[in-house]
C-alpha cells in the first residue's frame, strides 16, 4: 500500500500546488460561503463545463474555461474579497468578553434550550400517542 498526498496529486495534474499562509484559506472559505462567490451564477456550472470542455489537459481546460467565462474569476474574486473585508471589520470587534459571552451562550443557553425543546416535543408526542417517552442516553 502507498499514499499519495493531495498536494502531490495537484502538482501532478496542474503542474503547481498553490501555497497559502496558515489559516488564510479557512477565512477565505468562510468569506466565500457568505458571499456565495463561486456559485454557478457567478462562475458557471463547473460540473457541466468540465464535461463540455473538449480538452483533457489542465492547461487547455484553463484556457478553454477562461474563454467561456471571461469575467468569472474576477467577479468571484470581487465578491469574496468584499466579504473578507467585512470579516476583518468583524474580527476587530471581537474581544475576550465577547468570546466568553459566545461560549456561555453555546455551552449553557443553547444546550439547555435545545434539550428542553427536545423534551417538550417528546412530551407532546407521547401525550398525543397516549404513551410514555424518555430522553436519549449520551
Amino acid at each position: 500500500m502507498f499514499k499519495i498526498k493531495n498536494n502531490e496529486l495537484i502538482k501532478e495534474i496542474s503542474g503547481e500546488a498553490k501555497q497559502f499562509p496558515k489559516y488564510t484559506t479557512q477565512i477565505i472559505n468562510l468569506a466565500n460561503q457568505n458571499a456565495q462567490g463561486t456559485r454557478p451564477k457567478v462562475v458557471g456550472q463547473l460540473s457541466e463545463l468540465i464535461q463540455e470542455c473538449p480538452h483533457k489537459e489542465y492547461s487547455k481546460w484553463k484556457e478553454w474555461y477562461l474563454q467561456q467565462q471571461p469575467k468569472a474569476i474576477d467577479d468571484a474574486t470581487n465578491k469574496v474579497f468584499s466579504m473578507v473585508e467585512e470579516l476583518k471589520r468583524a474580527i476587530n470587534q471581537i474581544d475576550k468578553t465577547m468570546v466568553k459571552k459566545w461560549v456561555e451562550d453555546l455551552v449553557i443557553d443553547k444546550t439547555f434550550i435545545g434539550l428542553k425543546f427536545q423534551e417538550a416535543i417528546l412530551k407532546r408526542v407521547a401525550k398525543i400517542k397516549n404513551t410514555t417517552y424518555r430522553l436519549s442516553n449520551p
